[in-house]
């Protein structure tokens, strides 16, 4: 015998003899909630940005519905609405403002029976707190030309898009009564806006960390 065979004897007789036996499925199981439950943990944050966020576009919804119910609130509903979408900026960030924003209004078109109540959301008052965050980063001159741009862009797009649907009835009063109304879209977007600010104000000095507490 060489001494290899010799050292190689001796370390099959020295080493530990270890059996590994097949996991059962218990133990699989077992394996595999744990996984899962150290994942949602992980993600609760997420879990809870997507609950809250599927809860206040349904409060959108229903807000809006009511509007498209009694016709002569059906602007201001809208306008209501919109301050879910400021809420949105304000705590959960742009991205879930828009998710909850795209949410509203592609239900708001699809259910409700009053579809102008949709439009004002979707084309006017539902981006408004989106777009006001973003350009307000710009300074307060520029922010305000950005703002206004933006909304009169929005508001030929609602004109163009629903003329071209004949939503709008075509008389001899048709422009004078086009341009009333822009004029005084325009006064009610530099109105809301100022609403905004000031509803951001009083809802940080008053009710930020109350909500904030429930959100973490």
């Amino acid at each position: 015998m060489t001494t290899e065979d010799t050292a190689a004897e001796l370390m099959s007789i020295l080493a530990p003899r270890v059996t590994f036996a097949p996991p059962s499925f218990a133990q699989i199981v077992a394996a595999n909630v744990w996984a899962a439950t150290l994942y949602l943990a992980a993600d609760m944050k997420i879990t809870k940005k997507i609950s809250i966020c599927a809860m206040l576009a349904s409060l959108g919804v229903i807000i809006l519905y009511v509007g498209s119910i009694v016709e002569l609130v059906d602007i201001s509903v809208a306008c209501l609405a919109s301050f879910i979408i400021l809420f949105c900026v304000v705590e959960l960030g742009n991205a879930c403002a828009l998710s909850v924003y795209g949410v509203i209004s592609i239900l708001a078109f699809l259910i409700l029976p009053n579809k102008w109540v949709a439009a004002y959301f979707a084309f006017f008052f539902g981006i408004m707190p989106i777009t006001k965050k973003i350009f307000e980063k710009t300074g307060k001159i520029l922010s305000w030309v950005l703002k206004l741009v933006a909304f009169n862009a929005e508001l030929f797009a609602f004109y163009f898009v629903f003329s071209a649907l004949d939503f709008f009835e075509k008389t001899e009063f048709t422009e004078i009564m086009l341009v009333a109304a822009f004029i005084m879209l325009n006064i009610v977007f530099v109105l809301v806006d100022i609403l905004y600010g000031r509803f951001r104000a009083i809802y940080d000095v008053r009710f930020r960390h109350r909500i904030r507490k429930f959100l973490k």
